[in-house]
């Protein structure tokens, strides 16, 4: 019997092409017009049309029997080859060019120059880590290409990334592989999500990681070629591209190099953030997660005065301000500049204190979240209690939205305080960055840099 899958027009050519290509026998496809649909959503009454127009074709294609060709579709055939593109032209940079010319044509590429993978580089590449090339990282979303150490490789050297660096970027794509990490949002949204990537301990020191002024610009080769380097493997490990599955609406802030920086460990007053995770003070890690627009910046840098404590209440205004939405799965990463930080220490907040700070003071009163429809719910309150019937809300923190769920209780917007990931970096005089993701099936995600050959960090 044949099934349907619903999907809007903008996904439609992509849609068709991964139905074949894994085999899926029954599947067809009812498109509904995207410029149509997304404004229909809003209303019972402006859905209705459209869904009217859908549901005859929606019947025929339950109902049709299977023709032989959707019964046993034939999966794609892929081309056999040695893995060798040959370019030729009169002379090197005409190579160059036209090389870059078909990497672009083919979507290998971002749209900048790339440095040519050849195979004496990817040796250089591979030459920096103990780890096998055919070792399998992961699978990256959405078309779950197989990510293994000979391919990061390959994106590597085409970003212009040292060899040094490559570990770094190996436990980075650890991370967004990991299964707990929501990728396929992340790669296939319309939201303009734009990943963080954050590198923690001595390698970050060892390798030059910009985290102070500047930390998110320009100049700095390690931050912006790593970056690039998990841009390029995401694009055709995941084989996305925009306006075909890629749909951004807007495109990705930071799009090449993604945000990249690390923590200021020298002059933060606290433990390392890897440290506050557990790992030892000599681990080098790497900490990938998502933002959803570009961070929201406090503080007055060099032009206003500001306070830690101002910062803080800021800060905790702008969270409240959002309203509770997605407790099951909303997370921040607050970013102290170091002089915010000391000062905070300073009045006795450790990083502790200061996520259990933001926790209490960031609850929103019952009152204020009993309103109108809500995904689907008549309100947030149903919406929090389906997130907690159906495990999205974890059991062990089930109790603690339970008992605020009545008139006079405040209800936190995140799980647990640890929900606040407080990291240091950034100028003197500096401002402080916070970065959210209201997404679902979402988690930060920090790995441990091992395997390391030509640098003292990350080795173990």
């Amino acid at each position: 019997m044949p099934g349907v899958y619903f999907i809007t027009s903008e996904f439609l050519s992509d849609a068709k092409s991964a139905a074949k290509d894994v085999g899926m026998p029954g599947i067809r496809i009812v498109a509904l017009p995207a410029g149509q649909y997304y404004r229909a959503r809003s209303s019972k009454e402006e859905a209705e049309p459209l869904a009217a127009r859908c549901f005859d074709s929606t019947i025929d294609a339950l109902t049709r029997p299977l023709a032989p060709e959707e019964a046993r579709p034939s999966p794609i055939e892929r081309q056999r080859e040695d893995g060798t593109i040959r370019v030729s032209a009169a002379d090197f940079p005409s190579a160059l060019e036209k090389l870059n010319e078909l990497f672009l044509a083919n979507h290998w590429a971002d749209g900048l120059p790339i440095v040519p993978p050849t195979r004496e580089l990817v040796g250089r590449m591979l030459a920096a880590t103990t780890r096998s090339p055919q070792e399998i990282i992961g699978q990256v979303a959405p078309k779950n290409g197989t990510a293994t150490v000979e391919k990061i490789a390959i994106n590597a050297v085409m970003a212009g990334a040292k060899p040094e660096y490559f570990p770094v970027i190996l436990a980075a794509m650890e991370g967004f592989t990991d299964k707990h990490y929501d990728l396929t949002h992340l790669q296939a949204s319309t939201g303009s999500f734009t990943p963080v990537v954050i590198v923690d301990g001595p390698i970050a020191q060892e390798l030059g990681f910009n985290s102070g002024i500047g930390m998110l610009g320009h100049g700095w080769r390690a931050n912006s070629t790593v970056g690039r380097a998990l841009r390029l493997s995401l694009l055709n490990l995941g084989q996305t591209w925009p306006q075909v599955n890629d749909m951004a609406l807007t495109g990705r802030l930071e799009a090449y190099t993604f945000f990249t920086f690390a923590e200021d460990t020298a002059r933060s007053p606290w433990e390392p953030y890897h440290v506050s995770l557990g790992y030892q003070p000599e681990d080098s890690t790497v900490t990938v997660a998502t933002s959803v627009t570009s961070p929201v910046v406090f503080g007055g840098g060099a032009v206003a005065p500001w306070t830690g404590q101002s910062v803080i209440d800021s800060i905790v205004a702008r969270v409240k301000s959002g309203g509770v939405v997605w407790p099951h799965s909303q997370t921040y990463i607050l970013v102290l500049h170091p002089d915010c930080a000391i000062e905070l220490a300073k009045h006795g907040y450790s990083r502790r204190s200061l996520q259990e700070y933001l926790y209490e003071q960031t609850r929103l009163p019952y009152e204020k979240i009993a309103g109108p429809v809500f995904f689907g719910h008549d309100n947030e309150i149903d919406f929090i209690r389906a997130s907690i019937a159906d495990g999205r809300i974890r059991p062990d923190r089930a109790q603690v939205f339970l008992d605020a769920l009545k008139p006079g209780g405040r209800i936190p917007v995140v799980q647990s305080p640890r929900d606040f990931h407080i990291v240091v970096a950034g100028g003197s005089p500096g401002y402080d960055l916070l970065f959210s993701y209201p997404g679902t099936n979402w988690a930060n995600q920090t790995k441990r840099v091992s395997g390391a050959t030509l640098t003292v960090a990350g080795r173990n």
